[in-house]
């Protein structure tokens, strides 16, 4: 059995995971621009409205590359 220092965790993909999450977030938000939040934004910030659903994807996009994919199971 290997040995863990007390207080570090071993990673099992939930920063991918939730790259991946706000990836599709932003691309939902990206084929439908009259969702309630970006109608709101358009009102008060028409410049962030538009870049708002790239940025998200392209981020989430970036998290799920450099992260550490998730366990596909127990490994025996």
């Amino acid at each position: 059995m290997p040995k863990v220092a007390v207080g570090v965790r071993k990673r099992q993909g939930g920063q991918a995971l939730l790259g991946v999450a706000v990836a599709i977030v932003g691309a939902l938000a990206a084929a439908n621009p009259a969702n309630a939040l970006l109608v709101t934004l358009n009102t008060v910030v028409p410049e962030l409205a538009a870049a708002l659903p790239p940025v998200l994807t392209a981020c989430g996009a970036i998290l799920a590359a450099v992260s550490d994919p998730p366990g596909a199971g127990r490994k025996k």
